[in-house]
């Protein structure tokens, strides 16, 4: 892959080669945009280019020739712990996870990948080893340091990664993506260049899944449900779970409706049943339940979404058109929908750094604003 096989957010590639090509690159960058929109994956094929040791100048500019051996050392595709180039780094609570078991392991070589589960933050430990690597000299054109999901950065970590930021070794970039970008320390987002992503056209992920080889009926489903996230689209082609996940929301949904007193713990209990444990305890487990519970939120807005589409008549922006029957039972009152979708999105942020909520009580919070939303 290199950057012209990238899907949507072309002004953030044009801009990305332009200033390529002009060689006065800022520092520090701040990737910031919907989850799943690629901005990880331009990051890295960002890096590629600028490392490339055969760059190509094609119809659309500067690209990377995707075969020398540092363009192989890269891929987007690869988890962060897989990362071999010498010069690019990928910083993400996997690769903390990673950090942490080597440190604990009794011999090298003894940690276990596939046992791995990603961090709920990114602590002083992860940038106290980036910090180590900068400190070693490199032959390579630029080094570049990813930090994925930034938001998730400790207030220990945020204040080592701005004084690295404040004064950064030469022919060094940092590049931080985050889909919450009001959640990094204003400091750190002061001393970044902005780039920011929109979600990505529903015809474009249309095309590239009939490209796949996805039936017309298939590929348009699937490019709806992911409301212009290209990322969640692709995913999907590899992964079937999205069947059983939607089935989940379809429930959830009934549930929400229906609501009564009585069913405010069986809703929490319902919502948050089945998350994944994770191998070993504490943090690690915790961050991929809350994980989980980010993407069962979502779902949820969604869903109330088409609820209210369906309260005004408006069925083409309905995505769940299979479910046009009970959305339209429901949608007896816009402002109900309105107050769920509110009630959700505050629900989401409870979740999240820097407020980690309790998801049990944070899911009974929300089942009670859904009994209330009925009874206005």
């Amino acid at each position: 892959m290199a950057l012209k096989d990238f899907i949507g957010n072309e002004h953030a590639v044009r801009f990305l080669r332009r200033m390529t090509e002009r060689g006065t690159l800022p520092h520090a960058w701040l990737f910031s945009g919907p989850s799943r929109v690629g901005k990880r994956t331009l990051a890295i094929e960002w890096a590629k280019l600028l490392n490339c040791q055969s760059p190509l100048r094609t119809d659309g500019g500067l690209d990377s020739c995707d075969q020398c051996p540092s363009c192989r050392h890269l891929s987007p595709d690869r988890p962060s712990y897989a990362q071999t180039h010498p010069a690019v780094q990928v910083v993400d609570t996997m690769m903390a996870a990673y950090w942490e078991a080597v440190e604990k392991a009794k011999e090298p070589g003894e940690v276990d990948p596939a046992k791995l589960k990603p961090k709920l933050s990114l602590g002083i430990n992860a940038i106290r080893i980036v910090r180590e690597t900068l400190s070693h000299q490199t032959l390579w054109r630029y080094r570049v340091i990813i930090v994925d999901e930034a938001e998730r950065l400790t207030e220990e970590a945020s204040a080592a990664l701005l004084k690295t930021l404040e004064e950064p070794p030469d022919r060094t970039l940092f590049i931080l993506v985050s889909a919450t970008p009001w959640a990094i320390h204003p400091t750190i987002r002061s001393r970044c260049q902005p780039l920011k992503f929109r979600l990505v056209p529903p015809r474009i992920i249309l095309s590239l899944l009939k490209a796949k080889g996805l039936t017309d009926e298939e590929a348009s489903l699937l490019a709806k449900l992911s409301m212009g996230k290209v990322g969640w689209a692709i995913n999907a082609l590899r992964d079937s779970t999205w069947r059983q996940a939607r089935e989940h929301l379809f429930n959830l949904l009934n549930m929400m409706v229906k609501m009564s007193w009585w069913d405010v713990f069986k809703f929490a209990e319902v919502a948050t049943r089945g998350l994944e444990e994770g191998e070993s305890e504490g943090e690690t487990t915790m961050a991929s339940q809350r994980r989980q519970l980010e993407e069962l939120l979502e779902g949820l807005m969604l869903c109330w979404r088409d609820v209210l589409a369906a309260s005004f008549g408006v069925d083409d922006l309905i995505v769940n058109t299979d479910w046009l029957p009970m959305l339209r039972q429901v949608a007896k009152s816009p402002e109900r929908a309105v107050k769920m979708l509110q009630e959700l999105r505050r629900t989401y942020r409870r979740i999240r750094p820097p407020f980690n909520a309790n998801p049990q009580l944070a899911f009974e919070i929300l089942a009670i604003q859904a009994i209330e939303s009925a009874l206005q």
